[in-house]
């Protein structure tokens, strides 16, 4: 496997709680709502009900979602770009967060894309406007960190989705169902039950902790540890 870049797990906070009330100054305009960070990731149905389930349940998280933001992943250096420049277009000051599987990299050999997507952004992600939330293997192992502390590299889905089947399916309805096809479908998907219990027995809070332990472990031997950077969109309400 090739060998990978981590930035240092601590970073800048990226936004702030948008549930406070406009305040009435003296001039009496009120002022506005802070601007919710955008969520712009590949995977068209896992991650963008993930996301959409916690900003109508929660009052801690507050996100801008967009179907169009969410998208074929084997495209996403090309697609990404695309999506940002639109939102910086028409908000300067806004916080986008990139979401995406390291596993898809590899597997589409978009190594070099990879690297030009980064590049291309450098400007941005220096000054905290944008931030990369890459997981590996997937976004899957975001989901298993809500669970579990797991120490040991996951090289890709079906090998995430082995260990996370027996503690994420019976949060859905019809936990008879394979778990490919529980995440996968809009069917399953669409009812918030299960990212509702997420937030009700605190899990979010507990992956944010667990992931931090995971990219200190892969920083300390590279592409020996599996880890998810989504942690970032979740750490300054914690």
């Amino acid at each position: 496997m090739a060998s990978r870049d981590l930035k240092e797990a601590t970073q800048d906070h990226y936004f702030k709680p948008v549930t406070e009330q406009p305040k009435t100054v003296d001039n009496g305009v009120r002022d506005m709502f802070p601007l919710a960070p955008f969520i712009v990731s590949g995977g068209r149905n896992t991650e963008r009900y993930y996301f959409v389930h916690v900003n109508d349940l929660s009052i801690k998280y507050r996100f801008n979602i967009r179907p169009k933001y969410f998208g074929d992943e084997s495209a996403y250096t090309e697609v990404f770009p695309l999506r940002i420049k639109e939102i910086l277009s028409k908000n300067t000051d806004a916080k986008i967060f990139c979401v995406f599987d390291m596993d898809t990299i590899y597997k589409y050999e978009l190594e070099e894309k990879h690297k030009l997507f980064v590049s291309s952004l450098q400007s941005e992600i220096d000054s905290g406007q944008v931030v990369m939330c890459d997981s590996m293997p997937s976004f899957e192992f975001w989901l298993l960190l809500h669970f579990v502390d797991y120490e040991g590299l996951l090289k890709n889905y079906s090998e995430v989705s082995q260990v996370l089947a027996p503690y994420i399916k019976p949060y859905f309805n019809d936990s008879t169902k394979g778990l490919k096809k529980l995440l996968k479908a809009e069917k399953y998907l669409q009812d918030s039950t299960w990212v509702k219990r997420l937030l009700d027995e605190g899990r979010i809070e507990q992956a944010v902790e667990r992931a931090k332990n995971c990219i200190a472990r892969a920083m300390s031997e590279d592409g020996q540890y599996a880890y998810s950077n989504i942690f970032k969109i979740f750490e300054e309400n914690i």
